[in-house]
């Protein structure tokens, strides 16, 4: 069983300041199926969690995640389909990586979302793809790829792939009604990531929280950044391609604060 053993190097941003570990501490164990990844991932135990077999799900298949984990793919099979990853009450700590989140096309209300963090804090996402499917600005569909908001905190997505899908990722309490107590969540660094083939919410759509984001290629986008409900954004050096010319890089909903230094165009 080989997988990447660079454990914390490249960790960045508000991840790196919270002092994410994930499972580091703890042993290594082989995932080979669904029992497994549930029995394993749902506790508190530092854990190194290799998935070493695709595990698929014939349908929307949800997994709650516990503390104190690092789950990360194998060199020679890491996809999780139609697993959807749930933070709990009691989560916190945690490094996904290396890893494939795949979902079926017809996965697609409002809040199927593959990779789902609404409580806790210490969270590094790196080097995973979400690689989404054909979509068609009428299907129908509201699912995005990607979840953090509520009171989930510290957070940093690196070196990421999102791709092929009709909405991206969002951010922060996921509605537009002033809720002055989710104000500065999540605190998060989007860095080093690809966006591809994405009608909107690429990088984001982003409320209440802090947002630092940077060196990140987007191409192939309707709308960009989607700025509103208190958010502030930093974006530094990343490269908006085809879609660009449609000016959408900002859908400002004028309720927050944005800056950017670098980025092309």
């Amino acid at each position: 069983m080989s997988y990447p053993e660079s454990k914390l190097t490249g960790l960045t941003g508000f991840a790196l300041a919270a002092k994410v570990t994930g499972g580091w501490a703890g042993p290594v164990v082989s995932i080979t199926n669904l029992d497994q990844l549930k029995a394993n991932i749902g506790t508190v135990t530092p854990q190194v969690l290799v998935i070493n077999s695709n595990i698929s799900a014939s349908s929307l298949t949800k997994v709650n995640m516990g503390a104190n984990k690092t789950l990360i793919g194998s060199f020679q099979n890491r996809t999780l389909e139609n697993i959807h990853l749930r933070a709990t009450a009691q989560s916190q700590n945690i490094i996904l990586q290396n890893l494939i989140f795949k979902h079926s096309a017809n996965i697609k209300a409002n809040d199927d979302i593959q990779v789902y963090l609404n409580y806790g804090s210490k969270y590094w996402i790196d080097h995973c793809s979400f690689v989404g499917h054909s979509w068609s600005t009428t299907d129908g569909s509201e699912d995005k790829l990607l979840y953090i908001g509520e009171k989930a905190d510290y957070a940093t997505i690196s070196n990421c792939f999102f791709g092929s899908h009709k909405y991206g990722l969002i951010f922060g309490h996921p509605a537009d009604d002033n809720n002055a107590a989710f104000n500065g969540y999540p605190r998060l660094t989007l860095c080093h990531n690809r966006f591809d083939n994405m009608e909107v919410r690429a990088p984001g759509l982003m409320r209440y929280g802090y947002f630092h984001v940077y060196n990140n290629y987007i191409n192939k986008f309707h709308l960009g950044f989607t700025l509103a409900q208190n958010a502030n954004i930093l974006s530094e050096s990343n490269y908006f391609g085809e879609g660009s010319q449609n000016n959408g890089m900002l859908d400002d909903k004028g309720s927050g604060t944005f800056t950017d230094t670098n980025s092309v165009p």
